[in-house]
């Protein structure tokens, strides 16, 4: 019923933020070629144009993940993800239809100004119109509140209230019942509920016998009140978890990450492969004949070495880097230190700068690899790292990549102490649940930033 209620704001909302672009959309048109003579053939190309808009903004929404749409009350935080999201799919569509078009008639002052006006008006659509509607919705909201019943032993009605009270605009605690020492029979149970009417019951199965349980909800079928049973898993491992229906079973499971999505996973995907092909066949050529020269200066030998890393759903893989050791290395477990002796002169330029990992978009195109994700550990400090941090095989649920939001928040290089290491991981979690493709764009800003001024940690 909540669930419901949220979903209907979200809808209302997009709906809403659709109008207000189209309203940006043509004011733009009208203030850019006001003093232009426009002809319907010339009027008509910008209705393309704002059709693709429309689009990309309906497919927004509809692939965005269950995090990031909005209720009130929220909104402010994540106006700024969401608002970067949106206006990322925006600005990706106008410059598909460009680029594949090659349409002249087009203003490319009205694009620009459209562009850096629709960032500022999703923000704050983001952030003061759902407050809006959530004001105008307000009254009727508290018409519908559900008067609610709660019942079960004493310490966990305490520690249920404070949570059920935060939904006070949809429901409403018209009585609490302890059960401790209550060795009531199901009819007994049934008639404590049956006092005075309610619209929903809160209980915990738990601490109820099944027979119990069902038949409140078989008195609920029947008297015309819902029930709620609290996920205790959600409460005391402190993870969400939602139900799923996967065949005939309903299952509880935890909230399913963006890059489950298959729309999200062709999206990346068509992105890894337009990038790195752009990288191997520019930057990459270019980057081998300096690379070679360096060797023969400071380490003649094998331009490339391979290496086995532990890539998506613990699958092992052989990654291709520059080669920046000394060939008698015989241990490349160890990892690389500062001030390491193994590393020859040229190939710590090559280590700090990140030159070593262009390779790498080899295994981007093989499709074993990512351009952003959570970069890939050997094998043997995967076995020792799952043992230190608790939720480290979280990272194994996408692709590894080339760069990571941890890498570019300066996490990088050698682990010295347990902490480095949770550090990293976390931030390579909050990449899988947080996932879109305005985070990529923004790590692969950061990630040119950190390759001309590295990290303190790059060596």
């Amino acid at each position: 019923m909540i669930s419901a209620r949220e979903k209907g704001f979200f809808q209302i909302l997009l709906a809403s933020q659709i109008g207000v672009i189209t309203v940006l959309y043509w004011s733009c048109f009208l203030v850019v070629l006001s003093d232009s003579k426009i002809t319907l053939p010339f009027a008509q190309a910008y209705v393309k144009y704002w059709v693709v808009v429309m689009v990309a903004m309906v497919f927004e929404g509809l692939s965005r993940h269950g995090a990031l749409r909005p209720v009130p009350g929220r909104m402010r935080r994540m106006a700024p993800a969401v608002s970067r999201r949106q206006w990322v799919w925006v600005l990706a569509s106008l410059t598909c239809l460009l680029v594949f078009s090659r349409d002249l008639r087009i203003s490319r002052v009205f694009l620009g100004v459209f562009a850096g006006t629709s960032l500022i008006t999703l923000y704050f659509s983001n952030v003061y119109l759902l407050r809006w509607l959530a004001n105008v919705f307000a009254g009727h909201l508290v018409k519908l509140r559900l008067r609610t019943l709660i019942l079960g032993p004493s310490h966990w009605c305490e520690s249920i209230v404070p949570e059920v009270k935060l939904l006070q605009s949809m429901v409403e605690i018209t009585r609490v019942e302890h059960t401790d020492g209550l060795d009531a029979s199901p009819s007994e149970y049934v008639k404590i509920v049956a006092r005075e009417p309610i619209d929903l019951l809160i209980l915990p199965p738990r601490h109820f016998p099944d027979k119990i349980v069902i038949d409140f909800l078989r008195q609920g079928d029947r008297l015309g009140f819902r029930c709620w049973l609290p996920i205790e898993l959600t409460r005391k491992y402190g993870r969400r978890f939602e139900l799923q229906k996967v065949g005939c079973l309903d299952v509880l499971s935890p909230p399913v990450e963006p890059l489950e999505n298959t729309s999200n996973q062709v999206i990346k995907r068509a992105f890894d492969i337009v990038f790195s092909t752009l990288v191997i066949f520019t930057v990459f050529p270019i980057l081998c004949i300096i690379v070679s020269l360096i060797h023969k200066c400071y380490s003649p030998g094998p331009m490339f070495f391979k290496q086995r890393r532990v890539g998506k759903n613990g699958i092992a893989f052989e990654v291709y880097k520059f080669r920046t050791m000394r060939l008698d290395n015989t241990d490349e477990s160890q990892q690389a230190s500062k001030g390491d002796s193994r590393i020859f002169k040229g190939g710590s330029f090559l280590r700090k700068s990140s030159i070593d990992e262009i390779p790498q978009f080899i295994n981007v195109l093989k499709g074993s690899m990512s351009v952003v994700g959570p970069r890939p550990h050997m094998e043997e400090h995967d076995f020792e790292f799952r043992e230190i941090f608790e939720r480290y095989g979280v990272r194994r649920y996408v692709q590894p990549g080339v760069t990571g939001l941890a890498q570019v928040k300066g996490f990088r290089g050698e682990i010295c102490k347990p902490q480095d290491l949770r550090n990293r991981a976390r931030l390579d979690n909050f990449y899988v649940t947080h996932w879109d493709v305005g985070l990529d764009i923004g790590i692969i800003v950061m990630t040119g930033i950190s390759m001309i001024r590295p990290p303190k940690t790059a060596y």
